[in-house]
């Protein structure tokens, strides 16, 4: 068996604009906090998996063909690369061409430059909580699921290598209007203090289902004081599981994937349905919302048309990863003992509301796909989230 980790800058070297909200549209450079790629690779002798967990909003999936591509030369065995992002609003933009093949280049060099270890054996454990301190519900009268997750990987039994976090609050704590400058948000935040914590361990992260949960109920702030206050409470929840006894079972690989083509409808949506109970902030994205919706209309090219779902198992977890900003619920398709859906993996796309809720949400108005594309993501899901 081998095993190799590596982090990396990945900050823009030259001005391009943030990519998460729909008012930031000038080009920046200020770095506040440095955003970081995460590269963990895993041999379990059979196949070969690979995991890239970069400090962006999300990009798109021929990112993760191309590494493959370019990369096939490296690997004396199949293997497979994942792609996620932590979904920081503010990072570059990735749908520009310049810093996409910035990305494209560092990336494939500084994994064509990591040498891997040699070991008898890996083992692996498991545990996760719900945890909502940093998140809840961002839509009235709706609730959401907020879970913490732990997958630690040890050299032998003893020696820890390595911590996959996972966790589903939507990472948005700054100002869009005031925030000039690139950030890793409270993830980055997290990643660094738990490696400044235990500098012999590699960190990375693993952003769940969170297109309905957010930090407005949690935060006092919108400036980098109120990232490190969340941030430091998931650092402190993170170091009460880590003290929790775990059963360690050797790392086994497994892996598929099923590619779903997509169908959109775009319903006429009732404006007068906006619930009464409407906070301001909703009202206020709705608006948003409809601006996004009327673009998107106009825009058949934009539209997914097509959305990887994958599975890898470790042994005793498996990770689903999808590219969609799936709500909280789609969590329940999967056991989770021994599962957890990964999200803006393998590419990016909208928001993907519950096929059995009608909400009238900012989300609402970027979810087009149609309820027999949702039940077909609902059941890749469940095949692999139950194995």
């Amino acid at each position: 068996m081998r095993y190799a980790f590596k982090q990396f800058v990945i900050n823009p070297l030259k001005p391009v604009k943030q990519a998460g909200h729909i008012q930031q549209v000038d080009p920046v450079s200020e770095v506040h906090d440095d955003l970081h790629a995460r590269v963990a690779i895993l041999d379990d002798d059979t196949l070969i998996f690979v995991h890239v967990s970069c400090d962006l909003l999300g990009i798109r999936y021929d990112f993760e063909k191309e590494l493959e591509k370019r990369l096939a030369d490296k690997f004396d065995k199949p293997f497979h690369i994942t792609v996620s992002c932590t979904h920081t609003h503010y990072a570059g933009d990735t749908t520009k061409e310049e810093y996409y093949n910035q990305l494209l280049e560092q990336v494939t060099e500084d994994i064509r430059s990591m040498e891997l270890t040699e070991t008898d054996r890996i083992s692996v454990s498991y545990n996760m909580v719900p945890f909502d301190e940093l998140g809840r519900s961002r839509i009235s009268h709706y609730t959401a699921i907020v879970l913490l997750g732990l997958i630690r990987l040890f050299d032998g039994k003893d020696k820890e290598i390595a911590q996959f976090t996972f966790h589903n609050v939507h990472p948005t704590v700054l100002s869009a209007s005031e925030t000039h400058f690139f950030s890793a948000e409270w993830p980055g935040y997290v990643l660094k203090t738990l490696s400044d914590k235990h500098p012999d361990i590699f960190f990375t992260y693993l952003q769940g289902c969170s297109g309905d949960i957010s930090t407005r109920f949690t935060r006092d702030g919108q400036d980098y004081d109120a990232i490190v206050k969340l941030g430091d409470k998931l650092v402190k929840k993170i170091e009460e599981l880590r003290n929790e006894p775990v059963e360690k079972k050797p790392l086994k690989l497994d892996y598929d994937e099923e590619m779903i083509q997509c169908e959109h409808e775009f319903n006429e949506i009732n404006f007068d349905e906006i619930p009464d109970y409407a906070t301001p902030r909703e009202l206020e994205t709705i608006g948003y919302g409809k601006i996004v919706r009327a673009r998107l209309k106009d825009q058949p090219e934009k539209w997914t048309k097509q959305v990887l779902l994958s599975k890898i198992s470790l042994g005793p977890v498996s990770l689903v990863f999808s590219p969609n900003e799936l709500f909280s619920k789609y969590l329940t398709y999967v056991d989770l003992s021994k599962a957890l859906v990964v999200c803006y993996s393998n590419g990016y796309s909208p928001y993907v509301t519950p096929i059995d809720e009608k909400l009238l949400t900012y989300e609402t108005f970027t979810d087009t796909l149609t309820k027999e594309t949702k039940q077909k993501i609902i059941d890749v899901i469940r095949k692999y989230g139950n194995n």
